[in-house]
């Protein structure tokens, strides 16, 4: 005798509803930068979370500005640090920029980021 496997119960667990779908893909599209969008982002360090925001633009590689408290941690770990940017390749890690010259720089993987409405 054959047994009969759900498959269709399974499936419908793992795929979800062509509501949750819908919703998922509204909240993507969301958070897409436009030029211009305004970008809070933050990223967890060894000595606490660094918070910053920074404007979308056309270029990539944008420069962060970085909250005040945020700057004095990674000042604490990178004393030549000078400033924070968007990777260049990959909008998921940011840079952190030193004074003196080594191979590479420090990489952080964005913990959070948050799009608000870009200028028209």
């Amino acid at each position: 005798m054959m047994s009969v496997i759900d498959i269709l119960g399974e499936q419908e667990e793992t795929l979800g509803t062509a509501e949750d779908l819908r919703e998922e893909i509204i909240v993507e599209s969301l958070q897409e930068e436009l030029s211009g969008s305004l970008v809070k982002i933050e990223f967890e360090t060894s000595m606490g979370l660094c918070r910053g925001y920074y404007h979308s633009g056309e270029l990539g590689h944008e420069e962060v500005n970085m909250e005040e408290a945020s700057m004095e941690i990674l000042k604490a770990l990178f004393p030549a640090c000078n400033g924070v940017f968007v990777h260049q390749a990959n909008r998921d890690w940011v840079e952190i920029s030193l004074a003196e010259h080594i191979s590479g720089f420090p990489e952080y993987k964005l913990y959070n980021r948050v799009v608000s409405g870009g200028a028209a």
